[in-house]
């Protein structure tokens, strides 16, 4: 029997089945599976906070490590990725988070915001002056990309050889694929290793300033330099949690709003509650539903045995609309004084680097929209579709039509 974390009727909306973990199996044992769904937020929270006990050396695929040729560790012929952020743990995590966190500062960041204004408004500009567009398509999936490209160094017109590695990256995350799909997936990342091996030789000769520039100058405390292994991967993982994650927190911020018109309307006459807007989005709709964990030792969450050895997915779209944190958890409101209590971004050592950026794009994108935009409507008909996916919460496209400011 498959589990109903896998079955499409919970991808498509696994709230309903959240509550019934949250009250009833908080400590949830997948059917047929050493895997463990954490769902109520204090134990989320708790997990998270606990390396020691619970391991991220898990995945990050809530049944990667079943997958052919998918593992990160895979000993396939070709490029390994080797453990640096997303499937390590301190002493080595803490290494390469000292040497990453330096391209995330709060004032590099900062230099990004007009290069992402730029782009968000030529993104705007081939809207038509009226009519349907598909929002995911025309604009929640290349704004990410094309800022996280830039940011790497990588060249607008390899972009769309680019955005195919990274969705296949993002799909091996779901613990859905055949064999088949596994081994085409595999080949992608190699590919996409390969890329990057040969920038990262190009910057060898000609420095830059981009990230991964920066990765070749990066020395730690014993001015040690990192391996190519660990450029390529670091690179891998910061193209797929910078591009991935923003294209469903866009596309899902823009979804809740326009099913929340009186939401909409406040937000676009009062600039000041689009951070908040960005928040709530965050929370109802985690970008990514979970993170994996690897129980160290024998343990127990919520009063349910854990065993050594046992996978457990910290369900963050669940601890986000648990009510003992969040009073009326279902609802989007811009009023909400706790919003950031969400656990999308994570929570302790492996806290998302990339939050500042990803907050940016969404705030940015929402004033650029309702700068340039005076309507903006969602057809009453239509029907949410996600990716067949239990852990990336990927609207597949959402139709709407707009109407520009006139010039």
């Amino acid at each position: 029997m498959v589990d109903r974390i896998y079955q499409d009727a919970t991808v498509q909306c696994p709230y309903p089945y959240y509550t019934e973990l949250r009250e009833g199996d908080p400590a949830h044992q997948v059917e047929g599976e050493d895997v463990y769904l954490i769902t109520r937020h204090a134990d989320c929270e708790a997990v998270l906070a606990a390396p020691e006990t619970f391991s991220s050396k898990a995945g990050p695929g809530l049944r990667q490590h079943e997958l052919m040729g998918t593992s990160p560790e895979s000993a396939d012929a070709g490029y390994r990725v080797v453990r640096t952020l997303l499937t390590n743990d301190p002493p080595s995590h803490t290494r390469f988070r000292r040497l990453v966190a330096k391209a995330f500062t709060a004032r590099r960041i900062a230099t990004l915001e007009p290069k992402i204004r730029a782009v968000t408004d030529e993104l705007i500009d081939a809207f038509p002056s009226e009519g349907e567009i598909d929002f995911v398509r025309d604009f929640a999936q290349p704004l990410p990309l094309i800022v996280i490209a830039d940011f790497l160094g990588v060249p607008r017109s390899d972009l769309d050889v680019f955005r195919k590695w990274s969705e296949d990256a993002a799909e091996v995350l779901g613990g859905t694929l055949t064999e088949e799909r596994s081994r085409e997936c595999h080949q992608s990342l190699q590919e996409l290793l390969g890329y990057f091996d040969e920038r990262a030789a190009e910057r060898r000769l000609r420095p830059s300033d981009d990230f991964l520039g920066l990765l070749l100058e990066a020395h730690d405390s014993e001015q040690h330099p990192l391996t190519t292994e660990e450029m390529l991967a670091i690179s891998y993982v910061t193209l797929v949690a910078g591009n991935e994650t923003t294209v469903n927190l866009l596309s899902g911020l823009m979804l809740l709003l326009l099913r929340n018109p009186g939401q909409l309307a406040r937000a676009r006459a009062d600039r000041s509650l689009v951070p908040a807007a960005v928040e709530e989005a965050l929370r109802l709709e985690a970008p990514v539903q979970g993170f994996v964990r690897r129980a160290t030792q024998n343990t127990e969450v919520a009063g349910v045995p854990v065993p050594k050895g046992a996978r457990l997915l910290v369900v963050a779209g669940a601890a986000n609309r648990d009510s003992e944190v969040f009073a009326e958890p279902d609802g989007f409101d811009l009023d909400r004084g706790n919003s950031r209590s969400h656990l999308s971004f994570g929570k302790g050592i492996h806290f998302c680097l990339g939050a500042a950026l990803s907050r940016l794009e969404g705030t940015v994108a929402l004033e650029h929209l309702f700068d340039r935009l005076e309507g903006i409507e969602l057809d009453p008909a239509f029907t949410p579709q996600y990716a067949d996916n239990a852990v990336l919460r990927s609207l597949r496209f959402l139709p709407v039509r707009i109407r520009k400011v006139p010039a």
